[in-house]
């Protein structure tokens, strides 16, 4: 747990627990602390159990939240009365059952609350958060909440799960209902909803361009090579899709059931699945045709691993400086581990197509079956909510790819700087359960 407070010293300060959701960390939530510090508040950002730093598994959310509120209320810099609760996505389910078992907790702030069930009894002064492109079962469960008397409902528009907590809007209806429940007049009403989003924004482009630049420096010819696959060739990548989608649904609930980390292990069962049908399609094709498999070389070994480290590095760390923990605890090491395997896997079937844009085209179509899975429920429904970040982290690694392709370096070089642009951000942190 982080505790932030003013830079001056004083007493009787009121207080805030601010809980990440799942997948969540506490520097996740530093935004909040960087607008309520600023107001005078002492911030609580615990790592809930299975997250970030906790190597703890998933387990009673409420009585950890409990735990904060005792140790707040216990320091001499806070007035015990005045310890607010707040809370986003799984976070804001358990502030509001928190702040509901606890009458002394004087107002509570909900932002994406999953269950709106849980809000019909108590607690008492509650703000309930939504962002206008959030899914519609959180929007309802919002609405339903917020129909008791004496609570009020903000939507913020233009923004879904994530960006709605760097919203400037969510910060001022936030702090603004902690200071009217709390009888707190603030310091300064200064806004840092994204601070060091921004920061962390910045950095990740400014090293995505040096990394561009460097591989459009190399002054090679661009590769040659086939810009459309013959007709059988097209065929047998088709059924070999539609296999290794196959492969992916019946591997991943395998891996889910038996590792530490199940969003993280139905990943790894349906990336390692698809990309063993890609690669044993390609051997048998190459067979057939009487071509040689290429091997590895030194060179080979050496590039990967130069453009691993350089594209790993500047993803991982910009995430971590600016938005949440990306550096691996515990299970969580070997979890990153297997998935960063199990990516490299994919990646290198899908580079069996042989250009760019095709290999680019397979990762798309062998993945399509996945948000179908959650929908139907045959693999975690939280893969729908952390869609939008692994599309990102595929385009990113798609971007090198095509640089990589036109500085003549091929393709199966970049297969480890996508695994680890890719994996590496999931797998750190997705929850340990």
């Amino acid at each position: 747990m982080e505790v932030v407070r003013p830079a001056a010293d004083g007493v009787g300060r009121p207080a805030v627990v601010v809980v990440h959701g799942y997948a969540g960390s506490g520097r996740l939530m530093r935004p909040f602390a960087d607008t309520l510090v600023r107001r005078g508040y002492v911030v609580a950002l615990p790592d809930l159990a299975g997250h970030a730093a906790n190597t703890r598994p998933l387990g009673d959310i409420e009585r950890e939240i409990a735990d904060v509120v005792a140790y707040l209320r216990a320091r001499p810099d806070v007035d015990p009365d005045r310890v607010a609760l707040l809370g986003h996505s799984m976070g804001a389910t358990a502030v509001v059952r928190a702040g509901a078992a606890d009458p002394r907790i004087p107002a509570t702030v909900a932002i994406s609350l999953p269950d709106g069930e849980v809000a019909t009894t108590g607690p008492r002064g509650l703000l309930l958060i939504a962002g206008a492109w959030e899914p519609g079962g959180i929007r309802a469960a919002t609405r339903a909440a917020g129909r008791v008397e004496g609570r009020r409902t903000v939507t913020v528009p233009m923004v879904e799960h994530v960006s709605v907590l760097f919203a400037g809007r969510t910060h001022r209806e936030a702090a603004g209902w902690l200071d009217d429940a709390l009888a707190h007049r603030p310091d300064r009403s200064d806004v840092a909803a994204t601070q060091r989003v921004g920061a962390g924004a910045l950095t990740l482009a400014g090293a995505l361009l040096v990394l561009a630049a460097g591989l459009a420096s190399i002054n090679r010819p661009r590769r040659s090579g086939t810009t459309t696959p013959d007709r059988d060739r097209l065929v047998w990548l088709g059924v070999t899709v539609v296999a290794a989608s196959v492969a992916g649904i019946v591997g991943g609930p395998l891996l889910a059931w038996t590792m530490p980390a199940p969003v993280s292990g139905y990943l790894v069962g349906y990336f390692a699945g698809a990309g063993t049908v890609l690669l044993a399609a390609e051997l048998v094709y190459r067979r057939r045709a009487g071509d040689n498999v290429p091997g590895l070389s030194p060179r080979a070994v050496a590039t990967g691993g130069a453009l691993a480290v350089v594209a790993g590095a500047a993803v991982i760390v910009p995430v971590h400086a600016g938005l949440t923990a990306m550096v691996p605890h515990g299970p969580h090491r070997w979890m990153v581990g297997m998935l960063v395997l199990a990516t490299a896997v994919l990646l290198a079937g899908a580079h069996t197509a042989g250009r760019p844009l095709w290999a680019m085209l397979v990762v798309v179509l062998v993945c399509v079956p996945l948000p179908i899975a959650t929908v139907v429920g045959l693999a975690p429904g939280f893969l729908v909510l952390i869609a939008p970040l692994v599309a990102i982290l595929f385009a990113v690694y798609f971007m090198v790819m095509a640089l990589a392709w036109r500085a003549a370096i091929p393709l199966g070089h970049t297969v480890a700087a996508g695994a680890l642009v890719i994996a590496w951000p999931v797998a750190a942190a997705l929850p340990l359960a």
